[in-house]
């Protein structure tokens, strides 16, 4: 059993466009579908139909796929054979594959908005025919690359853990960084859609029961029918999550109390695994999300912690990481391109560990400072195809907010530290930003947020980008 992510090799090759469009009237109109439209994406699905693939398509909104014309006669030359065999009719469409009654050759899974499908063979004959009619102009990437969320780290600090109800009286966001200037005026992010993809967030946490949390989780293997994706109340075994959603999100600690939260858990809890794949199925279903009629309109960010090496992992081929690295860069295009602003983690190796996503230059990478506005030890930096890792700095050294709750129903909340709590700082000022002037765009904040700093003295070269990200 083989699963692939189908990426069209023209959506790959292309750099990212403005999914903003000026009308005449100057008018801002935004545009929630991917502006650059690759209309061979739709050949795959319907190839891996017409092979016998069932589809296991997210839930929502999602365009029909047109069933290729068979013949009778094809339909009846296909049907020849032994039983439990997949028997093969070619014609000029291209083959057209039916399985037995009790044959199984796979599943696919459309994911229309950033342009790809993925592909679970349990077929070998459909995964070759696949091959030889798509390869020329798909990418088939081996969904098999582990990734990892840069985890919190020890900083030597570990701070109280309030039962029940209790939290600090107030955030503790200094006053420089701006977050209780724009909550003083009105600006918490309302109207501003805030995705998660972490280890998941729960619900109940009293630092978000007051909202309704859109969340779904994305198991470990996306595209086996045996593990479907689903939306449920939001939980996370791990605390992970929670705690960056407290940072961008929580109601009495969080920079952008306001926003709407849509969390995917594509990360387990225990192993701290993922899957190029499962980002993939969390990423389409918070554009799904996005794309609503009544969320078409709204600005929307998106906080990454989530990491791959610079170097192929042991056991993986250089060319095989080589095209899931591509493709996560090509996920990361279709986020900008819906004009969404992604953040991502630096990650927390220290200096010389730049890795991806946060080297693209469509992710906004962040490192991580204390609030005395000293570059932690295990922030990441470094430079990568020329671009310099980290772009901003946010707080990120024992960090209040929240984690887990106990089976009776205690909340925890505690400090931690890494740069998993630096990026949902900052994606909480994006945010705000938004919130403030929703008409600009995507790159447009980021140039805000680039442009918004405060030095950092008797910082090394490389070690702190432009500075610590502030709300102005």
């Amino acid at each position: 059993m083989k699963s692939y992510l189908l990426v069209p090799k023209e959506s790959i090759e292309t750099q990212a466009h403005p999914g903003v469009r000026g009308t005449e009237q100057g008018e801002r109109v935004l545009q929630r579908t991917t502006a650059l439209q690759f209309m061979i994406s739709g050949r795959a699905p319907d190839m891996l139909r017409s092979l016998g693939l069932r589809s296991a398509t997210l839930p929502g909104r999602l365009p029909e796929v047109s069933i290729p014309p068979t013949s009778s006669k094809k339909k009846k030359a296909a049907g020849r054979g032994r039983r439990n065999e997949v028997q093969v009719a070619v014609n000029n469409d291209g083959p057209v594959m039916a399985p037995a009654s009790a044959s199984n050759v796979g599943t696919y899974r459309h994911m229309p908005l950033i342009g790809a499908t993925m592909a679970h063979f349990t077929s070998e004959q459909a995964e070759r025919i696949a091959k030889e009619e798509l390869g020329r102009d798909f990418e088939f990437i081996p969904d098999t690359v582990q990734l990892t969320f840069p985890g919190p780290v020890s900083a030597g600090q570990l701070g109280p853990r309030n039962r029940g109800l209790s939290s600090l009286v107030n955030r503790e966001w200094p006053e420089e960084c701006g977050v209780n200037s724009a909550h003083a005026q009105g600006i918490k992010g309302a109207g501003v859609m805030l995705g998660i993809l972490d280890t998941g967030v729960d619900a109940d946490h009293p630092e978000h029961q007051e909202r309704i949390i859109q969340f779904r989780y994305v198991s470990l293997f996306p595209n086996s029918p045996h593990n479907p994706a689903r939306d449920v109340r939001g939980f996370d075994p791990d605390g992970h999550g929670t705690h960056v959603s407290g940072i961008a999100a929580g109601q009495f600690h969080g920079v952008a109390p306001e926003v709407d939260l849509y969390v995917a858990s594509v990360i387990e809890s225990e192993t701290i695994r993922t899957s190029l794949g499962r980002v993939a199925a969390g990423m389409e279903w918070l554009l799904h999300q996005f794309s609503r009629p009544e969320n078409s309109t709204r600005p929307a960010v998106v906080n990454m912690s989530l990491g791959f090496p610079v170097q192929s992992p042991q056991g993986v081929s250089e060319m095989e990481y080589r095209l899931n690295i591509r493709a996560l860069q090509t996920l990361l295009r279709r986020l900008v391109d819906a004009n969404v602003l992604p953040i991502v983690a630096a990650g927390n190796g220290g200096a010389g560990t730049a890795g991806y996503p946060a080297a693209f230059p469509e992710a906004l990478a962040v490192g991580a400072v204390d609030f005395a506005r000293r570059v932690a030890s295990f922030s990441a930096s470094g430079v990568v195809n020329q671009r310099p890792v980290p772009d901003v700095m946010g707080y990120g050294v024992n960090v209040y907010s929240s984690t887990e709750r106990r089976c009776n129903n205690q909340a925890f909340y505690e400090r931690m530290s890494g740069t998993s709590m630096a990026a949902p700082y900052v994606a909480g000022l994006a945010a705000l930003y938004r919130c403030r002037s929703p008409d600009l765009t995507a790159l447009e904040v980021r140039d805000l947020i680039l442009d918004n700093t405060l030095k950092l003295s008797k910082t090394p070269v490389g070690r702190g980008g432009r500075g610590l990200a502030v709300y102005k």
